[in-house]
């Protein structure tokens, strides 16, 4: 196994797995407890190794729950990216709606993270912008050039500001999350994941797309890769620094 400096040590890599594992541990904390009552003594015990060890990786606790963030973005983007490489019509807002609906299912600590009390969400949120504010700042930059983008090739309506659509298509899938707890504690019936995620992804459709031929697709697609790809590196890139890949 190589980094990118050179050949990992075994004290390297045993560091680096170790770090994976206090990672893993806090991902399941926070499933099952929610962030605001996680400490790092609660990590520590339940990896089974002494605090210290955990602010040798992590020196706060601030810092490790946004690698915590970090590294779940990643899989959701890495998954995103396989996406609109297998089937350009992954690109549009509607398609990408869909898959980060059903990510909650595929990855626990998403639907804790999205579909739990805003104030985890906000204090995770929080924790990565007073550690490495730049990923969000770059990562707002990236959605709205990709909107822009799909609005160059034709494939978004036009009333609105790319900055509006923005905010309509995340405030759709945010309350999309939010809404079928809400529902079930007040009653009502709530439809499965799937059929949850077929409406969010029609709601989208109807709201922000205009029917678009193939070559249009095919040739946004070719400038949005680049957007994700440099995105998805730039938070390797970061948590790398607390995590050097061990893949």
């Amino acid at each position: 196994m190589t980094t990118r400096s050179g050949p990992r040590t075994a004290r390297e890599a045993e560091r680096a797995l170790r770090a994976a594992r206090i990672l893993d541990t806090a991902g399941a904390t926070l499933v099952t407890w929610g962030y605001d009552k996680i400490t790092m003594e609660d990590v520590a015990r339940r990896t089974n190794i002494g605090k210290g060890t955990v602010y040798l990786h992590f020196p706060t606790k601030e810092a490790l729950f946004s690698m915590v963030l970090v590294r779940a973005q990643i899989e959701v983007g890495a998954h995103l990216i396989h996406r609109f490489r297998e089937d350009p019509e992954a690109i549009l807002p509607s398609a990408v709606a869909r898959e980060l609906y059903l990510s909650q299912d595929r990855w626990p600590v998403i639907r804790a993270l999205l579909t739990g009390d805003t104030a985890t969400l906000g204090s995770m949120i929080t924790a990565v912008g007073e550690t490495r504010g730049d990923l969000i700042e770059n990562r707002a930059r990236v959605v709205l050039a990709y909107i822009g983008l799909l609005r160059g090739h034709g494939l978004l309506r036009d009333e609105r500001t790319v900055e509006e659509q923005n905010y309509m298509f995340a405030s759709t899938v945010l309350g999309a999350l939010a809404t079928p707890t809400l529902l079930e504690q007040q009653s009502y019936p709530v439809p499965d994941t799937a059929t949850r995620a077929d409406i969010l992804a029609d709601t989208v459709r109807r709201t922000l797309e205009i029917s678009a031929g193939p070559e249009a697709l095919l040739a946004a697609r070719d400038e949005v890769l680049p957007l994700f790809d440099g995105l998805l590196a730039t938070a390797r890139d970061v948590l790398a620094e607390y995590l050097p890949a061990t893949r």
